[in-house]
Order: structure tokens, then sequence, then C-alpha cells
């Protein structure tokens, strides 16, 4: 009798660990990310702006821009039809790159090169190119990366 109500509570408990499972994965795949080109921007500007913000002082940019939605114009630089973009500026050696939010992907093939944008994305991250002796385009410049992003229309 103790073997049999063992074997039963098991299957029990193995039956409603996989249906946790099933509904997690389900609710993971059919999770949509928020749109961060249509929220209220916290923060706008330019794009020579921002990125002079991270070259003159690193810390405070940081904590003031990183994982705050920023909208910003700047020249088209490069367009990834497959999701991304690069935003650079005349004044500074620096770059933006930009991760588009799929629900904005159709707009990329509306844009040319050398075109003036306006764009709304997540500020992630930002790295300072360090100078290589061998390589002497190294130096010249930094990388500011936003994920979930799009072109304002």
């Amino acid at each position: 009798m103790i073997n049999y109500t063992m074997k039963r509570t098991v299957i029990i408990v193995i039956l409603i660990l996989t249906l946790g499972l099933i509904l997690t994965g389900y609710l993971m795949y059919t999770h949509e990310m928020p749109d961060q080109v249509a929220k209220s921007p916290d923060y706008t500007t330019t794009a020579s702006e921002l990125l002079n913000d991270f070259e003159t002082d690193l810390a405070s940019a940081s904590s003031k821009y990183i994982n705050k939605i920023i909208q910003f114009n700047g020249t088209l630089k490069a367009v990834d039809t497959s999701g991304s973009l690069t935003i650079g500026t005349m004044d500074t050696g620096g770059e933006i790159i930009m991760a588009i939010d799929p629900r904005y992907k159709k707009f990329l093939a509306q844009t040319t090169l050398g075109e003036s944008v306006v764009v709304q994305g997540l500020c992630s991250s930002y790295n300072r190119n360090e100078v290589v002796a061998e390589d002497l385009l190294s130096g010249l410049g930094a990388t500011l990366h936003f994920r979930s992003g799009g072109i304002k229309q």
C-alpha cells in the first residue's frame, strides 16, 4: 500500500512540474518586449552631445544615460537591414550603434546614408576604444550601444 501511494505521489509531482515548465516556456515565448520608441524619452539630445558627455565624464554620463530611454538626432553612417543602424557625428570619432526593435525594421529600407535621423532607444553600454600601436584606426573614437530602438517617424 505504501509503495502504490508513493508512486502516485511521485507521478503527481512530476506532472505538476512538467505543466509548470510548459506554462513558463509558453509565457516566455509569447512575451513581447516593451516598445521603447513609443514611450516618452527620459532625455532628448544630439548624437554629438551624447558622445561628448561620455568622453568628458564617463561616470556621470553612465549614471545619467545607461538603462534610460534616449531620443537623439544624428547622421546615418550605416544601415544593416537585418536590424541595426550606425549613427555618427562630424565632430567626434565616436559612433552610436542601435539594435532595432523588429517593429521598426520596416523604416530601415526608407533611409539613406548621410541622412539626418531622429532615433530613440534604450541606452545599454559604452566602450571607449583603446589605442593599439599596430592599428592606427583603433583610437579614433568610442562606441555607444543602444537596444530596442527605432527611427522616430
